[in-house]
């Protein structure tokens, strides 16, 4: 059976316009399946911001990236003969794949059934399940384990227009609290205005946006930029304040220049907590956070916003546009929609 996959063919150019440079698409023979050995079907990519950071060549929490390996990529896929059973996991930019079910270093989750369940119940497509685990689960843990936000708060979401701020949002206001978003994009603007008329939208590419903010009025902020907002962020907080790091966008294309923070003091006498948030950091709270997630998906207080293609060479458009911040919300590559090899 032949199968395709996107390789790297270079490290990532820091030049956004030149990000198709760093993948190749091939096509590659499969062994045959055995006993041991389940042959899968990709069918849904979740493009991610940490994809930059791994064709660039950095080793994160998966290894670092060798020319001519498979690209990383988080994925939902299936048994070819059944589709009925959905694993989770990191299984790269391949539309096929064997797996060996005894490998304990690369193991996949598969969704319980009583997920795939709830996610009928939910109205939502099997799809969205990449949304709730990848960007779901960082905005609860952020807000509602972590800062414990409450009524009346100020909560501020960096990149509120992405797929975890747009479920950041909808849980602070689901808490009402008092909402502020950045984003840098008029369209953005306009989209966010219309679906949360009652949040204060920044556009943080004007000058002094900052000023638009009193300082020692936030309560919690939502990180997913970093760097140089996340420092004027710090002169916001609130003594005993929360922030919730779960991104770094802001130097996702040159890592290896981070200038870091200059004014750690203010973290010391504000007594300011932070933490960094990722989807798998807590498993023994995650049926509580799924819980949590799907009882306002019921009660229709939770959205997904969610764009798609459908074929695996797409997926270099879909991470340029990811990064020259055109998206709204989630973008998938949706290979159930991609003609048989």
């Amino acid at each position: 059976m032949q199968k395709q996959s996107l390789i790297l063919q270079q490290k990532a150019p820091k030049n956004i316009n030149e990000l198709d440079q760093a993948f190749k698409l091939i096509d590659q023979k499969l062994d045959s399946p055995n006993s041991q050995l389940l042959l899968m079907k990709t069918r849904f990519i979740s493009i991610d911001p940490i994809m930059r950071v791994w064709i660039s060549g950095a080793k994160t929490y998966l290894p670092a990236l060798q020319e001519n390996d498979i690209i990383h990529a988080f994925t939902l896929s299936s048994p070819v003969d059944n589709s009925n059973d959905i694993y989770f996991g990191p299984a790269g930019l391949q539309t096929h794949f064997l797996y060996d079910k005894s490998n304990k270093q690369k193991q996949l989750i598969k969704v319980p059934r009583q997920m795939l369940q709830m996610i009928q119940k939910c109205e939502l497509q099997n799809s969205n399940l990449l949304t709730i685990i990848l960007n779901g689960l960082p905005a609860y843990y952020g807000l509602i384990d972590f800062c414990k936000i409450q009524k009346g708060q100020r909560v501020v979401i960096s990149a509120a227009a992405g797929a975890t701020g747009l479920f950041c949002i909808q849980l602070a206001l689901n808490m009402e609290c008092d909402v502020i978003g950045f984003t840098g994009d008029q369209e953005k603007i306009i989209f966010l205005q219309k679906q949360f008329p009652n949040i204060r939208i920044i556009n943080y590419k004007l000058n002094n946006w900052d000023k638009q903010i009193e300082n020692n009025s936030v309560d919690c902020y939502f990180d997913n930029v970093g760097e140089q907002m996340l420092e004027l962020m710090i002169k916001k907080m609130k003594k005993n304040g929360k922030i919730a790091l779960c991104g770094s966008m802001g130097s996702s294309s040159n890592y290896n220049e981070r200038q870091g923070l200059s004014n750690i003091n203010q973290i010391i006498y504000k007594q300011l907590k932070l933490k960094g948030i990722t989807f798998n950091q807590e498993l023994n709270k995650i049926q509580a956070a799924f819980g949590y997630l799907f009882q306002q998906f019921q009660q229709k207080k939770l959205r997904i916003f969610q764009e798609e293609y459908n074929q695996l060479y797409d997926t270099p458009l879909a991470l340029k546009r990811l990064f020259q911040g055109k998206n709204i919300g989630k973008i998938i590559v949706n290979l159930d929609n991609q003609a048989k090899l």
